[in-house]
């Protein structure tokens, strides 16, 4: 299952950092945030991921002077389907190194059947 987070995990960080275009007038080291709909959620630590299309995520990256990432958030809340809904609350916390960046990952599922993530990675060189 720690496979499957840090595929998805660096398959993030290296789609979102350079799809990310800035205006003219825009900074190239200024924070840049970019919303999307849908992602993966989990009722606990052995469950499958599942796509939630309704989910609401964001990413917050912020480049250097030379446009090279240095920092990402991202964030989504999603609704868990009615087979993972856990009895009590689910927490799952990883810190890990994907290429050049440290991360920590949080993930959060409620009995209620909400479902929260949020990784933060900066560059480690």
């Amino acid at each position: 299952m720690k496979k499957l987070a840090l595929v998805l995990a660096a398959a993030s960080v290296a789609v979102a950092g350079p799809a990310i275009a800035k205006s003219d007038n825009t900074p190239v080291n200024a924070a840049e945030k970019t919303d999307v709909e849908g992602c993966f959620v989990r009722g606990g630590e052995e469950m499958l991921y599942v796509y939630d299309p309704e989910c609401s995520a964001q990413f917050i990256n912020k480049s250097d002077a030379e446009g090279v990432l240095q920092f990402q958030v991202y964030t989504d809340k999603g609704t868990l389907p009615e087979d993972q809904i856990p009895e009590s609350a689910f927490t799952y916390r990883e810190d890990l190194t994907i290429g050049a960046f440290d991360c920590t990952i949080t993930e959060t599922a409620t009995p209620g059947g909400q479902y929260r993530s949020n990784r933060i990675c900066r560059r480690a060189d």
